[in-house]
């Protein structure tokens, strides 16, 4: 907003010293109260108050229209474009800076937080495991073959003499 009120107070103070020889410009003491408004305004709008600052603009507009009617048109309506411009930007330059809201991932990654200390994990252990061992696996038994049952033969005894 600075470079708001830098063109009416370097005017002021050029044209000012100039007022007494030259009655197409500001008289200095017309000079002094417009400086003196912008400075008002400009800490009005330091204090984000616009309230005060729109208050500021008025007595600035009421100043102009109080310049002696000899003052150059072109002077006065340079000074008047201003006001109007410093009106126009007075809700957007005379608030509080915004400060970017952080999303919750740039407020994780932006937002100092206490660092988590390292915490021992153990390291895996190789579990011996029981190497196979042969198991005797029983050989397989011949199964008896079925006997064979001996019948007696018929016994024929000799016939005698």
């Amino acid at each position: 907003m600075r470079r708001l009120f830098a063109p009416l107070v370097i005017l002021a103070a050029l044209l000012a010293g100039c007022g007494q020889s030259n009655p197409k410009l500001i008289p200095q003491s017309n000079a002094d109260a417009l400086t003196a408004t912008a400075d008002k305004i400009q800490a009005a709008c330091d204090a984000q108050d616009r309230t005060v600052a729109r208050r500021e603009i008025r007595n600035a507009q009421r100043e102009i229209d109080a310049l002696p009617s000899s003052v150059d048109s072109d002077l006065r309506k340079n000074l008047q474009d201003w006001v109007d411009q410093i009106q126009g930007r007075i809700t957007a330059d005379c608030k509080a800076e915004e400060t970017p809201t952080p999303s919750p991932e740039a407020t994780e990654t932006a937002t100092p937080t206490e660092t988590a200390t390292a915490t021992e994990t153990a390291t895996p252990t190789e579990t011996a495991t029981a190497a196979p061992t042969d198991t005797a696996t029983p050989a397989p038994t011949d199964t008896p073959a079925p006997t064979e049952t001996a019948t007696a033969a018929p016994t024929t005894t000799p016939e005698s003499p």
